[in-house]
């Protein structure tokens, strides 16, 4: 089941043509490949506010669809993901609040352990987020959706992120909520220090 909406192009297609907005970089993806092929991916989107409209971020999960292997020339071949059967949810400014709470250690459950439950016409959707210590520690992410037309699946996909990644997650959402709620100004003045200069590195 795709739950892809066409606002999720607007992350990609918001600033096209201004250069002054050259260096915004919307998405972070994690991978979470496995050799038994249960694995996941995780994908964060940052939709800043507009004039007229609240920004969200757009969290993306998929399965693991291949384990990696070697070709018959010795190549790598990685693992792939279902991302045509993802599930999205957006999150809102205060869907964030409420997960940066077990990013940063003040929780270790969302919403007592209720989850955040979203209702729309077609789906019924609840994530959940976790802090726990076994068998390893990490952060554990789990959507549950299930469709209010009987004859389809329910989908629930799980990725669990190590003490690492939920530092450098928790830290790049909650820079993200000044975008969300006030967007990014127009005019930017860029000086020479926060440019990178493109430069061709050598062969290696």
């Amino acid at each position: 089941m795709n739950t892809d909406t066409n606002n999720q192009t607007t992350s990609q297609n918001i600033f096209n043509g201004d250069k002054s907005f050259r260096n915004y970089r919307p998405r972070l993806s994690l991978y979470h490949a496995n050799g038994k092929g249960t694995g996941s991916a995780a994908r964060f989107e940052v939709v800043p506010a507009s004039s007229d409209q609240a920004g969200v971020v757009y969290l993306t999960l998929a399965q693991q669809k291949s384990i990696a292997t070697m070709d018959d020339q010795g190549k790598r071949q990685y693992a792939t993901f279902d991302w045509q059967n993802r599930v999205t949810v957006k999150l809102n400014f205060s869907d964030l609040c409420q997960m940066l709470l077990i990013f940063r250690g003040q929780a270790t459950v969302i919403a007592d352990g209720k989850g955040l439950y979203h209702d729309s016409r077609n789906t019924t959707t609840i994530i959940n987020l976790t802090r726990q210590t076994e068998p390893y520690a990490g952060l554990a992410l789990e959507v549950s959706r299930r469709s209010k037309i009987e004859s389809e699946p329910a989908v629930r996909i799980r990725i669990m992120f190590k003490d690492s990644e939920t530092f450098g997650i928790g830290a790049v959402l909650e820079q993200s909520l000044g975008i969300i709620a006030f967007g990014i100004p127009k005019e930017i003045s860029y000086t020479t220090a926060t440019i990178r200069p493109e430069v061709e590195l050598p062969a290696v």
